[in-house]
């Protein structure tokens, strides 16, 4: 059985990331751009709005706080209030509160 920490590095992490790269490409930034704010690669930006990466996010049909954190980070990570780094370390403390 895997840990609360195993499910949401290995799973609700990358579709967490998945969401952000959309919403920010959906707010006019190229995949590159996102790339860089997500500190990924560009493919991996391409990966995540093909549903290629990231696309498990039926995970989030129970908790509809967690899609409305993941768009307000979308919004700061945009604006650049908030890093990719402080933003995961964001959203890791509302999923272990989802959970726990």
């Amino acid at each position: 059985m895997k840990t609360v920490f195993e499910v949401v590095s290995q799973e609700v992490l990358p579709c967490v990331r998945a969401l952000v790269a959309k919403k920010l490409i959906e707010n006019g930034f190229s995949q590159k751009q996102v790339a860089d704010k997500l500190k990924v690669s560009q493919p991996a930006i391409s990966q995540y709005k093909r549903d290629l990466r990231g696309h498990r996010t039926g995970i989030f049909v129970n908790y509809p706080r967690l899609l409305e954190d993941v768009d307000a980070v979308a919004k700061r990570v945009a604006s650049g209030e908030l890093s990719m780094e402080q933003a995961t370390t964001q959203l890791f403390e509302t999923c272990r509160t989802l959970i726990e």
